[in-house]
């Protein structure tokens, strides 16, 4: 299915054989919410600054990365691929791997290995299993091998495929062909800065591809981790193994720290928008860019012709599955 038809399930309602492949299909599904944040946590309101979340984690599988890995899925199925493969096996922070797991049984393929990192959170390690990953641990200590390359090196074992969503174009296709469109349509094409975090990179290349050719004034804003203690995206050094080229689609870059990241997401769910800590990282940075070019007084560069910033940041998964994270990054006073 594609971007259209959408309006086969206009009342969201999936029926027939087909229906759980229908809801799991971001082309037939309703959208995911686009929500504006009020004042209480927007500090540039006064100054004609709108700033959206979108809620990805509300998909069915309660994470952006369904996208990729359909998408995935079906370029290796349209390429010939998936013929003979009997496991699947991925590099995954958690997300990806899961919707690799769900969406393969449509493709034929039961078995699926996640390759994680030792220091996973306890809550996504069990959500893995409950929905059959098969976890295989890499510590990725100096020296030895990288989960990537752990992934690819079994993923050349007979009956087994490496979908590769660090280097694979089907990964930041997929939002090139749902996200993207998505956000312009929710935005009544009024959007004027977009960000996300940076961590296969496929969510912020497929939709700047995508947003570019709407308004090429769009300002495209890359969120990038100092360390690598936000789940899901990459600090600079892990960033090298990232072979998507997502350097070129940025007009901007900002670095963010841990507790900063923690912080905001904490905001955001006691606001009663559950995103996790990736989502607050990519508030923290979009809050970070706005406040640069305030001070710089070039924000007006940043408006719509009614006057307006439009900002949207991507949340792509929910706080929950980090709980224990928090009290672990924030102080009693920031959870008070």
């Amino acid at each position: 299915m594609n971007h259209s038809d959408r309006n086969a399930h206009a009342n969201n309602a999936f029926t027939g054989p087909d229906a759980v492949r229908d809801f799991l299909n971001p082309g037939a599904s309703l959208p995911t919410p686009l929500i504006e944040l009020p004042e209480s946590v927007n500090p540039y309101a006064k100054d004609k600054v709108r700033i959206y979340a979108k809620a990805s984690f509300m998909g069915p599988l309660f994470n952006i990365k369904q996208l990729g890995a359909l998408n995935l899925l079906q370029d290796a199925q349209a390429s010939g691929k998936l013929r003979g493969v009997h496991t699947l096996v991925e590099n995954s922070s958690g997300n990806m791997i899961l919707g690799i797991a769900v969406l393969a049984r449509f493709f034929g393929v039961k078995r699926v290995v996640g390759v994680v990192s030792r220091d996973i959170a306890p809550g996504k390690l069990e959500v893995l299993r409950l929905f059959g990953v098969e976890p295989e641990f890499n510590n990725e200590t100096p020296g030895e091998q990288s989960g990537i390359a752990q992934a690819r090196e079994l993923g050349k074992q007979p009956g087994w495929l490496n979908l590769a969503q660090y280097e694979n174009d089907a990964n930041p296709q997929a939002s090139e062909k749902w996200l993207g469109p998505d956000i312009w349509e929710q935005t009544g094409g009024a959007l004027t800065v977009f960000c996300a975090g940076i961590g296969t990179s496929g969510t912020l290349v497929g939709s700047a591809r995508f947003l570019k050719t709407q308004a090429p004034s769009i300002a495209v804003v890359g969120v990038i981790p100092l360390v690598d203690t936000v789940p899901g995206v990459r600090s600079p050094k892990r960033l090298k193994e990232v072979e998507i080229d997502w350097a070129s689609k940025l007009d901007y870059r900002v670095d963010m720290e841990t507790k900063r990241s923690f912080k905001l997401s904490l905001d955001l769910c006691r606001l009663g928008v559950l995103a996790g800590p990736s989502s607050g990282m990519a508030f923290a940075g979009l809050l970070k860019f706005i406040e640069e070019r305030k001070a710089e007084g070039a924000l007006d560069r940043f408006r719509n012709k009614d006057g307006e910033v439009v900002a949207t940041f991507v949340c792509p998964d929910s706080a929950l599955l980090y709980l224990e994270k928090y009290s672990t990054h924030l102080d009693a006073a920031d959870l008070a």
